[in-house]
Parts: C-alpha cells; structure tokens; sequence
C-alpha cells in the first residue's frame, strides 16, 4: 500500500509543476507575479525548516540562507524569461 502512495504522490507532484510551469512555457508572465511567487515561496522555506528533522544549527544555518537562495534563484529565472521575451515588465 505504501508504494501505490509514493506512486500517487509522485503523480500528483508531477501534475502539480506541470501546471505551474504551463505560464511559463506558453505565455508570457508579469515581474509582479514572480515577486509574489518569491513571496510565497519564502514562506514555505520557513514553514519547512521549522517542521523539518533539521538540529537547531542546521535550522539556524537554513533560516539565514533561505532568503538570498530565493534572491538567487528569482534572477536567474527573470533572466532566463527576458532572454526568452516571455518576462512581462
């Protein structure tokens, strides 16, 4: 039973990026929408650090790096949208 759950998990995961990238792929996505996205998933880092099996170092060290990954991470996708024209300013 646990394997048929990971494999529903897992498709349902898939499904989920999936429609998340569809914008991505297909259209053409405003800064605003991204700075929101950053927003929310800021939020889920620390929402997961703070559930997570991490040792309070461990969690420290995540809590101080979640942001500037998220700042990394939202330029290089800018970027890559204005490279492809597809970032709407």
């Amino acid at each position: 039973m646990e394997k048929l759950q990971d494999i529903c998990t897992a498709y349902l995961e898939g499904y989920f990026y999936a429609k998340i990238t569809e914008h991505l792929i297909t259209g053409r996505i405003h800064r605003s929408d991204l700075d929101k996205l950053k927003k929310t998933a800021v939020e889920c880092m620390k929402d997961y650090i703070e559930h997570s099996d991490f040792s309070t170092e461990e969690k420290e060290e995540l809590k101080n790096n979640y942001e500037r990954w998220a700042d990394v991470t939202l330029k290089g996708i800018k970027q890559r949208l204005r490279d492809s024209d597809k970032l709407h300013e």
